[in-house]
């Protein structure tokens, strides 16, 4: 942490001096007790008899010669006293000797009138001795010492407490204040050119970077720079990432937190570390400073809900904070902040109009090509085997994220080293996307499949890639009838290229591959199985919004069930629609049945390719498929 970060801020050093100036306050209190004690006690001293003075001075010339009580009461009866000293039942005499010694009474109860202690003012004055009340310590050093401790302990006791307490706010303060400021990073050394993909953000970010880098050009011609931006998109795209990217563009300080960061469990602290920050960042500017999550604080409580109370003001208190700080910016500062969200309708409409966060930036998942890059990226990083073909493997692993690639990649690495491989093979990492695809590894299921199961399962699959291929609903990438998870064999087929809009015969195609393995099952054995269960929901979703939805059936024509009203669809209009899904999968059912009766020379030579491999890719799946000789 830079030398600034360890300074005292006005507002944390004036709470040091209070703090000091009521630890001061309460030590002359404490004094000022203690003397007036002192001179109590010496009044009172002042105003006893030579002879109670006589007996206090000297108490241990009387206590060193103890007696019984007998031996006292004789004394007296025989008229031997001639001085004697009472604290309570101890008692100092003298004898008319000039011996000195002392006692303790006998407390013989309430109801004991003839005491000698009751009696010893009767007896003072008829035999002529000094009678006189002491206040005598009997106690030796010791106890003296280690009373006085405990004395001292417990008068002082309410002063440490408060010390302590004192303290400890004083500690905790200055830990939140300065212990956990924000660590100024060093300047980022990342660019755009260093992050594949996300080109739509990049161009949105590179306009920020354009007035960060000459914002005296922009505010010459009346152009307002952005005070803050938004990365809206799902999780592991790269918003981080491209926070750094923006900040190294710049050549700007680049400061990072949290939504967390901004909780406290001190009344009030949350709006200072507000304050705190950016302060900092106008001190550091040109400064990009990056709340990660920010949605955890961009949602404000109208204070109505169930359960709303303090915790929900306070994030209020933080909100309205924050947007005074963004408020607050000059067109010159070359401070701008940038949220990042995966649920940006989270974050509060006043913190979303212009002039607080101007720009909504979205990040997308990658497309294919920007996968193959990603996994040259990362295999590149790792001692990764020659010939790996990265298409493949990109278009296979449709729909995950930069941060899923990078942790595919990892964990292919990882069963490299553990089956003791110097390099990472192509199947590690096809394996690596399967357990990730598929939600596990390869579970104990495959010890208890009976060799009649393991067939029926490679015939399923087998029907699943053949008709995929021959009816070009996909690219079959690869056939496994390893258990993973819930399924016990996978298909992946994937589309060659990755645009919005699907084609009615593509539509058909990929209806008639979700029916292939059941259709499969039947042309084998003569019946189905409870396997193809998932295959016809999802056919049935799919055959349901093609007549329904995207206007590819007759009975409704251009009519969209989605946009007539729920009250005007009847148990009529019910029955129409699913009797044409119905017939679109009968349809697609016999198209299917067709392919796999045609081609029953491949569909066999493909399931006993997977009895014996288990998991069939590459050249030798694009062969079985196309009839070539193995």
């Amino acid at each position: 942490m830079d030398s600034a970060s360890k300074t005292p801020t006005p507002g944390v050093r004036q709470k040091i001096l209070i703090a000091t100036a009521a630890l001061a306050v309460s030590l002359l209190v404490w004094m000022g007790i203690s003397q007036l004690q002192d001179r109590a006690a010496a009044e009172a001293q002042a105003r006893k008899n030579p002879t109670a003075l006589a007996f206090e001075r000297a108490a241990e010339q009387w206590l060193a010669h103890p007696r019984e009580a007998s031996e006292f009461e004789r004394a007296v009866q025989a008229r031997e006293v001639a001085a004697v000293g009472v604290d309570g039942y101890l008692v100092l005499y003298t004898d008319r000797k000039g011996q000195q010694f002392s006692t303790r009474m006998i407390d013989c109860g309430l109801n004991c009138k003839n005491e000698l202690g009751s009696r010893l003012g009767e007896l003072s004055v008829a035999q002529g001795f000094a009678l006189t009340n002491v206040d005598v310590d009997a106690r030796t050093a010791g106890q003296r010492l280690t009373q006085n401790i405990d004395r001292a302990i417990a008068a002082l006791a309410p002063l440490l407490a408060f010390v302590a307490i004192g303290g400890a706010l004083v500690y905790f303060h200055l830990r939140g204040s300065l212990g956990q400021r924000t660590r100024l990073a060093e300047k980022p050394k990342t660019r755009f050119d260093d992050v594949i993909g996300a080109d739509e953000a990049k161009k949105a970010l590179k306009r920020v970077a354009a007035f960060m880098k000459d914002p005296k050009h922009y505010a010459g011609v009346g152009a307002k720079a952005p005070r803050g931006v938004l990365l809206d998109g799902p999780p592991g795209t790269g918003k981080t990432l491209l926070a750094k990217a923006l900040a190294g563009e710049c050549g700007a300080n680049f400061i990072s937190v949290d939504g967390s960061y901004f909780s406290s469990m001190f009344y009030g602290a949350g709006i200072g570390k507000v304050k705190e920050l950016f302060k900092r960042a106008r001190e550091c500017a040109p400064c990009i400073v990056f709340i990660d999550e920010i949605d955890g604080i961009g949602k404000r409580s109208n204070g109505k809900e169930a359960g709303s109370g303090g915790g929900e003001q306070e994030q209020n208190r933080i909100i309205n904070r924050l947007l005074v700080e963004m408020d607050g910016f000059s067109s010159l500062e070359n401070v701008v902040i940038v949220g990042a969200t995966n649920h940006v309708d989270n974050i509060d409409e006043a913190m979303r109009r212009p002039g607080r966060f101007d720009l909504v930036v979205r990040t997308s998942l990658p497309t294919s090509p920007e996968r193959e890059q990603l996994f040259g990226l990362y295999l590149g990083q790792v001692k990764a085997a020659p010939g790996m073909e990265l298409a493949s493997i990109a278009r296979t692993a449709t729909g995950m994220s930069p941060a899923d690639i990078a942790n595919c990649v990892n964990r292919a690495a990882a069963y490299a080293a553990e089956a003791g491989e110097t390099l990472v093979s192509q199947e590690r990492v096809y394996q690596s996307l399967e357990t990730h695809q598929l939600g596990g590894e390869v579970t104990n299921t495959k010890d208890i499949i009976t060799p009649e199961t393991l067939r029926r399962i490679a015939f399923h699959e087998s029907g699943h890639a053949l008709v995929a291929h021959v009816l070009e609903a996909g690219s079959v990438e690869r056939v496994s009838i390893e258990p993973r998870g819930p399924a016990l064999g996978v298909t992946y087929v994937t589309r060659t290229h990755e645009e919005p809009l699907y084609g009615e015969r593509e539509l058909l195609s990929r209806l008639a591959m979700m029916l292939a393995g059941r259709e499969a099952e039947l042309i084998a054995f003569g019946n189905a199985s409870s396997g193809a269960t998932d295959d016809l929901k999802r056919a049935s979703e799919l055959a349901t919004s093609m007549v329904g939805s995207m206007g590819f059936g007759k009975t409704f024509g251009l009519l969209s069930m989605a946009g007539v009203p729920r009250e005007l669809i009847g148990p009529d209009v019910q029955k129409s629609l699913l009797d044409e899904a119905r017939a679109l999968l009968e349809s697609a059912q016999a198209e299917c049945r067709r392919v796999l009766e045609d081609k029953r020379d491949r569909l066999n030579a493909l399931t006993e390719l997977l009895l014996g491999e288990e998991t069939v890719s590459g050249a030798p799946l694009k062969r079985v498929l196309s009839g070539e000789p193995a």
